[in-house]
């Protein structure tokens, strides 16, 4: 039978008796590699599917991957290989290698070959093994596969291969190799800058060498670089090395060169053909003894034998430890994420792996003082003692740590074990069979936690974290308790029981404002309280107040060391240079939220892309999620302390140039939008001026997707409409800010939103006077004047429409003015002058036609119906109206459409043409329904009821009328709701014995 040897470092590749099998495309090769790296167990089709497509799946997905699986076993059937190498196991497939090779194993094999040997002192066969091991790698691990799935396991297999070349270089160094060491070791610090380990070997070789001044200049440069990126000093080992190199300390001088094995010496430990991956990495070896039978996680690594442990290092007898800070007095709140914790107490038997909890969330949010509070809580649940660890304030390397915690657990500090290898098992002994529970505070990332976790179920794990840890939680099991901010009751309790003498119960509506300023943030509550405490003199006004200003609220929340500026700091230390950029800039925008579009505009780049950085500073906690919205987007959003703090990086960003023109363009992003969802919403760019404004390209098919109903985008944007209008008018963005306006605000009369229809008009108005716009300005003054008869207040209305005409002719805006005075008819005919109003709409309709805009001349023509019947002309109003239906068809079923179907159908009913206008009406209902169009189906409602009442239908009246008056309510329309009442009055009196019907007045 013919084997397989497959092959994951490097490239993914496929031999047959030395013949080279050729794959198919990346989707053959990722699932191919999944199945490689979980070979032994089953892997979901879902999971496949998410990694193959990068979390985003298609509906065919499923289909997709049998496709993939049957061309590989196809592949492998006409390589020769009998029995299936891919097994169906539900839910979805499990690759079994029995019989073939596979690199990786082999590594896995030959490096905890190695370790065993090294800890039984036989460096020169363990150097052989390390080489062997790094021998079979070909390049980059999966190279050529992309997406977030296979590249964390790219990144884990590269650290393996990491730790493989610093083990065999120190065993090198052990066996006097230092001068063949220094240019290879060299060339990797160069790569891994900041790996301490292996500058750590390139010194010493360097010194043994002779190169005493290479050595002092190697740490000068790993020294600084430590500093400038990361803000820390080297670690001990470093450091205490380069004392060593100062004083030229015997201990480190160069061994006796032991001379390469004339032949490969014969592993002590074989190396195993099949052993299923390790799904943690192998970051120490465990003993086969402390290893549960049967865990799937068993690595080579793990099977070097208890038999090297030196009787010295052996576990002394159990003390119960009790490490933990005091307790929080001011703890507040947090009593969803503490019932989380509570299930952590379920106990597990000993040979299950222990209980994690993942405790994440920004700098400054609770998290060290959950996880302390509910430990003091949880302590009786532990007997044999609580260890607390702060990884953060002095970052170690894990065995420093581990020795820390092996004192705490009773061992001699004498007698500890120098490697690290062997103090992760002895650890790991030390704790089998007990009840501990383990704090790891303030971790970086999995690899400074994993060796640090007991192996026994009897012991629990909370984990604090700014990071996601995506591994903790898949290999781990690790239960996730993400923290956001406090809410309005519980900020306030916390100030409360810090400020003392009853300060913030007198002053209840500044406290609630104090903890507003703070955010809700647990670090600024507890600095403002600490304040007010420390100054009994102060009230909690003058905080608040002093706290108002944005330009110092980030100052003033500051006390001793403790600073908020501070704890953000560290959170955006951790980003990638691109993510922080990426971060300040969308600080430069004064929304309220943001969809993924509009930040793809910001960056100029596809939204896919937009979505990736969105996702990552959400999983970092400096964004916070919500949605998806009624178009199907999700919304980002910043904390009001956090957008404070990105601001002000931004103001050092070193090409504010490009950062500000990125801000514009998201802008003008919103007026690509709101533009096609006009047109969309009115059948045409109609009843609209626009001005010369850029349009930045948005997908159509994005388009297709925003706008499908184009009122439900508003609804989701409004807010960011109003607050991009704003900001356009502060930067001076005129033609912007007035554009944008006009393309808002018919959303606006349709949702009855008054006071975002004039607050947009209002900042557009001042946009263009202040920019000397004429074209802006007359149509911002008309807008606003429509705005204010909406509102009810026409003589303002007049006054403003009056002069947007005067502005509007003055300055050649024909097709403007012939809006305006559309407008100005509506004012004009409601106070009682209907020939005037008649005037301006004759006079309005030519410029109309010739400007094609279908949806402004039936609007003048539903006027010229309405002035019609005011003058008791049914049958005009008829006419009138069935010319401005016609128009109206050709807008396709736009809310214009429906407004000439209602006027129409109200000239029906006053001509007591009663089946002709319940059909009208109907047609109307159909468009607004569709549009979820609240006051719109209030008022055809309205007038169905009206119609079937007088067609002497009085039961589907009452429907009708009673269906009205919730829509009614809904909107909070008086106007309506008044109209209902009187026809409500007249139902009841048409019920009442004898009565007749009512008539059209």
């Amino acid at each position: 039978m013919s084997s397989i040897r497959f092959g994951l470092l490097g490239t993914i590749r496929l031999t047959c008796e030395d013949r080279e099998i050729r794959l198919g495309g990346p989707r053959q090769r990722a699932v191919l590699a999944l199945l490689l790296l979980r070979h032994g167990r089953t892997v979901s089709v879902d999971e496949l599917a998410e990694t193959v497509w990068d979390g985003s799946p298609p509906p065919t997905a499923r289909t997709q991957i049998s496709i993939c699986v049957a061309q590989l076993r196809k592949l492998f059937r006409e390589a020769g290989v009998d029995g299936e190498v891919i097994v169906t196991s539900h839910p979805g497939y499990r690759l079994d290698t029995e019989g073939h090779g596979l690199d990786l194993v082999d590594f896995l094999s030959l490096t905890g070959q190695a370790a065993a040997l090294a800890g039984s002192g036989r460096s020169a066969e363990a150097a052989d093994a390390y080489r062997r091991a790094l021998a079979l790698w070909r390049g980059p691990a999966l190279d050529g596969l992309t997406g977030y799935a296979l590249e964390q396991e790219a990144c884990w297999l590269e650290e393996q291969r990491l730790t493989a070349l610093d083990g065999h270089a120190e065993l090198r160094l052990a066996l006097g190799r230092h001068q063949e060491l220094t240019a290879e070791l060299a060339a990797l610090v160069r790569e891994h800058p900041l790996r301490e380990r292996t500058r750590h070997s390139l010194m010493l070789a360097q010194y043994r060498s002779g190169r005493r001044a290479d050595a002092l200049e190697t740490f000068r440069t790993g020294h600084q670089l430590s500093i400038d990126e990361l803000g820390l000093e080297p670690g001990t080992a470093l450091r205490e090395l380069h004392n060593a190199v100062l004083c030229e300390d015997p201990a480190i001088a160069a061994p006796p060169t032991v001379p390469e094995p004339v032949a490969a010496v014969a592993p002590a430990v074989p190396v195993t053909p099949a052993v299923p991956v390790a799904p943690v990495a192998p970051v120490a070896p465990v003993t086969a003894e402390e290893q549960p039978e049967g865990r799937p996680d068993t690595s080579p690594a793990d099977l070097a034998g208890e038999a090297h442990t030196p009787t010295a290092c052996r576990p002394a007898p159990p003390t119960t430890p009790s490490d933990l800070p005091p307790n929080i007095p001011s703890f507040t709140g947090r009593t969803a994420e503490t019932e989380v914790l509570d299930a952590l107490l379920d106990g597990r038997p000993d040979g299950e792996p222990p209980r994690v909890a993942l405790v994440t969330g920004v700098a400054g949010i609770g998290k060290t003082a959950l996880a302390v509070h509910w430990s003091h809580r949880a302590a009786a649940s532990f007997p044999d003692g609580c260890l607390h660890v702060d990884l953060g304030s002095a970052p170690a390397a894990p065995g420093e740590v581990l020795g820390r915690l092996l004192r705490s657990l009773g061992a001699p500090g004498d007698r500890l074990p120098d490697d690290e290898a062997s103090r992760i098992s002895l650890y790991r002994r030390l704790l089998r069979g007990r009840r501990v529970l383990v704090v790891l505070d303030d971790a970086s990332s999995f690899a400074q936690v994993a060796p640090l976790l007991p192996a026994n179920g009897g012991c629990c794990v909370v984990v604090t974290s700014r990071e996601s840890m995506e591994e903790l939680v898949l290999r781990n099991g690790a239960v996730r308790v993400p923290l956001g901010v406090l809410d309005r009751a519980d900020s306030t309790a916390l100030l409360d029981r810090i400020v003392t003498g009853g300060r913030t119960a007198a002053s209840p509506a500044q406290t609630t404002r104090l903890a507003e300023l703070c955010d809700g943030l647990p670090l600024a509550l507890c600095i403002a309280a600490a304040r007010l405490a420390t100054r009994p003199h102060w009230t909690v006004r003058r905080l608040a107040d002093r706290l108002a200003d944005e330009h110092r609220r980030l100052d003033e929340l500051s006390l001793g060391g403790s600073r908020v500026r501070a704890s953000f700091e560290l959170s955006h230390g951790c980003l990638s240079p691109r993510l922080a950029s990426v971060y300040r800039r969308l600080s430069l925008l004064d929304v309220p939220d943001m969809p993924a579009w509009a930040v793809a505009a910001l960056l100029d780049c596809p939204v896919e892309t937009a979505e990736q950085y969105l996702d990552e500073l959400t999983d970092a906690h400096l964004l916070e999620v919500s949605g998806p919205d009624a178009t199907g987007q999700y919304r980002y959003r910043f904390q009001s302390l956090l957008r404070l703090y990105a601001r002000e990086r931004a103001q050092e960003d070193p090409d504010r140039p490009a950062a500000e023109a990125a801000r514009d363009r998201a802008l003008h992003s919103w007026l690509t939008v709101a533009e096609a969802a006009h047109r969309r919403e009115y059948g045409g760019d109609h009843s609209v001026v626009h001005g010369p404004a850029p349009r930045p390209h948005v997908d159509r098919d994005l388009l297709d997707d925003l706008l499908a109903r184009p009122l439900d985008w508003f609804d989701s944007e409004r807010h960011c409409l109003v607050a991009a209008v704003t900001q356009s008018a502060r930067l001076g963005l005129a033609a912007l800010a007035w554009d944008l306006a006009a393309s808002t605000v018919g959303f606006c009369e349709i949702r009855s939103n008054t006071d975002d229809w004039r607050r947009l008009c209002e900042e557009g108005l001042a946009a263009s006077r202040a920019a000397g716009d004429r074209q802006g300005e007359g149509v911002m003054l008309g807008e606003l004047g429509a705005a204010l008869l909406y509102r009810g207040e026409s003589e303002a209305s007049v006054r403003l429409l009056e002069e947007a005409a005067g502005v509007l002719r003055a300055g050649g805006e024909v097709y403007g003015a012939a809006l305006n005075a559309c407008k100005l008819a509506v004012v004009v005919r409601q106070r009682g002058d209907a020939a005037a109003a008649r005037a301006l709409l004759d006079g309005a309709l030519p410029a109309l036609r010739a400007a094609g805009d279908l949806s402004a001349q039936a609007h003048a023509l539903n006027n010229l119906a309405q002035i019609a019947l005011d003058a008791g002309d049914p049958e005009e109003a008829v006419r009138l109206g069935r010319e401005a239906v016609a128009l109206a068809r050709g807008l396709g079923a736009t809310r214009g459409a429906a407004q000439a179907f209602h006027r129409l159908g109200r000239a029906l009913l006053a001509a007591g043409r009663l089946p002709e206008a319940e059909e009208a009406l109907t047609e109307a209902a159909g468009i607004v329904r569709t549009k979820h169009d609240r006051l719109g189906m209030a008022y055809v409602l309205l007038g169905l009821a009206e119609a079937r009442l007088r067609a002497g239908r009085a039961d589907r009246a009452d429907e009708d009328l009673t269906a009205a008056l919730a829509l009614a309510e809904e909107t909070g329309s008086t106007v309506l709701m008044g109209r209902l009442q009187l026809l409500r009055v007249e139902l009841e009196e048409a019920r009442a014995p004898g009565a007749a019907l009512p008539q059209e007045a």
